[in-house]
């Protein structure tokens, strides 16, 4: 009987930890309205989820759902302002202090910036004596950016270890909108992102990560098209061409695609065009061939399925 009990508990605990999917997760989650603190949500997600996989991903989700993300006048990371300090203790007691200000801030308001986003799930992580580091670099806000290069950080995410497994998660661009229920929206795509998908959207300004995901150079990198959700989600690969500057003396403009959904809706539009169009499309295998003949100039977006999926700088 003792031995049929044990097993029956094991059975019931596996099926629970097996039923924390991303959709239970955020419909748990979601109930969170009236957290306060970050001590406050971490004993909620300690006493409603289990592993150290599910428990982060529940901060991910919680962040996603109940922090609005704020427009900042700044397109900068800030530099750290002028602290003084009598030695790197009490330095690093200072910094602690000021990070769990605005970690507080940005729960108590439920808003802020991709720096408070990042900061509280670095928290819960600490809480939860989780291995976890703070990622500064660089991110495309505009397809305006295509080519130019960089000055300073103007983004921040986070690196948290897993089963032994560093997984790369950008809360800022988890934040979603479903429109449908017109509410916020958690999107797991950039839970444990892939390093070749790191690499199209994130700078990282660390020597050690941009070894991690093998980036390029920011020269390469800045030279990138710009990458929406709806090409990330779709799994496919660009081609050609690599770069996301077009020559617009030359009318026909090719995109070719690998491992792109044969039933994917493609359209394109021009900067102030008020209509989509239908561009030439030859599929062949794998291989997705997108067509079209236009020597006009400006910023180039591809579609997928009426959401914007990519971008080019045309003759600019």
């Amino acid at each position: 009987m003792f031995k049929k009990f044990i097993l029956i508990v094991l059975v019931l605990s596996f099926i629970k930890s097996e039923s924390q999917s991303d959709v239970y997760i955020k419909s748990k989650v979601r109930n969170y309205t009236n957290i306060k603190s970050s001590h406050e949500l971490f004993k909620k997600i300690e006493k409603d989820f289990i592993t150290d996989v599910s428990r982060v991903k529940a901060g991910y989700a919680w962040i996603t759902l109940h922090i609005k993300y704020q427009v900042s006048n700044s397109i900068l990371i800030k530099e750290p302002e002028q602290i003084l300090y009598y030695n790197q203790e009490d330095l690093a007691n200072k910094i602690q202090m000021k990070n769990d200000k605005l970690v507080e801030k940005a729960i108590k308001e439920k808003a802020g910036v991709c720096e408070h986003m990042a900061l509280v799930l670095h928290k819960l992580c600490n809480y939860f004596s989780i291995e976890n580091e703070l990622i500064k670099g660089y991110v495309k806000n505009s397809p305006d950016e295509i080519g130019s290069n960089p000055r300073f950080k103007n983004h921040i995410w986070n690196a948290v270890k897993l089963d032994k497994k560093w997984r790369l998660i950008d809360t800022t661009f988890g934040v979603d909108y479903d429109s449908y229920f017109d509410r916020a929206e958690s999107n797991f795509t950039y839970f444990d992102i892939p390093k070749e998908q790191m690499r199209l959207t994130h700078y990282p300004s660390d020597e050690k990560w941009l070894t991690y995901i093998n980036q390029s150079t920011i020269k390469s990198f800045s030279a990138l098209p710009m990458f929406w959700d709806s090409f990330i989600e779709a799994k496919a690969e660009l081609v050609s061409p690599k770069i996301g500057m077009l020559n617009d003396e030359e009318k026909r403009k090719s995109f070719t695609f690998r491992n792109l959904d044969e039933n994917m809706k493609i359209t394109y539009k021009f900067e102030n065009e008020n209509f989509t169009k239908t561009p030439r499309i030859r599929r062949s295998r794998n291989y997705t061939n997108v067509i079209i003949n236009t020597r006009r100039k400006g910023i180039l977006t591809l579609y997928f399925n009426d959401e914007s999926a990519l971008a080019f700088r045309v003759g600019e």
